[in-house]
């Protein structure tokens, strides 16, 4: 099974303007410095909670049809497609109705619908691909503590006098604020 990045978040999830303020920044001759910092430790963190916070498109490709289909990220929002090859050799895309999405579970899951099963593929590698939309939205919507978490490692990375409190008490605090949105599978 593979997982890949199809289209990135179109905005970061704490924006330039948010950062800035955070960093006390009035001008505009850092904003790129920010701005990679800010996607750096974005990643970490998606990283660290296993979880997708801007909108965003994912891929999960496998060998054959499982009982159930891991969507890693959490929040899943929609699958967009399920293809498969045949046993022809041909790609068909699956009809919406023969399958079903549990996005209350984290990692969500795509399975058959009721009544049905999934078809026969191609004996070959990659013959199933699902398509799938990821992340809570936009920036304000992901959840405070995550905020607070990106913020705060701004901070810390970036601020010289903030440096100093890396590894206190303070600083394994910040940390634990990731620790109710990770999703562990």
């Amino acid at each position: 099974m593979t997982t890949r990045l199809i289209t990135p978040p179109a905005t970061p999830a704490l924006s330039l303007a948010d950062a800035k303020d955070a960093l006390k920044i009035d001008t505009s001759d850092q904003d790129a410095q920010v701005e990679a910092w800010v996607a750096g430790i974005t990643a970490h963190a998606e990283h660290l909670t296993g979880r997708a916070f801007v909108t965003q498109t994912w891929r999960v490709t496998l060998d054959a049809f499982p009982d159930a289909i891991e969507l890693a990220h959490p929040p899943i929002s929609a699958v967009s497609s399920v293809k498969f090859i045949d046993t022809n050799g041909v790609l068909q895309t699956l009809d919406p109705q023969d399958y079903v999405l549990d996005k209350e579970s984290e990692p969500g899951y795509v399975v058959p619908a009721p009544e049905k099963s999934w078809p026969s593929t191609a004996s070959q590698i990659n013959a199933v691909k699902v398509e799938y939309t990821c992340g809570y939205g936009v920036d304000t919507d992901i959840p405070e503590s995550i905020r607070l978490y990106l913020i705060a490692k701004l901070r810390e990375q970036y601020d010289p006098a903030i440096k100093a409190d890396k590894g206190t008490v303070q600083s394994s605090f910040l940390d634990r604020l990731l620790d109710r949105e990770t999703v562990f599978a």
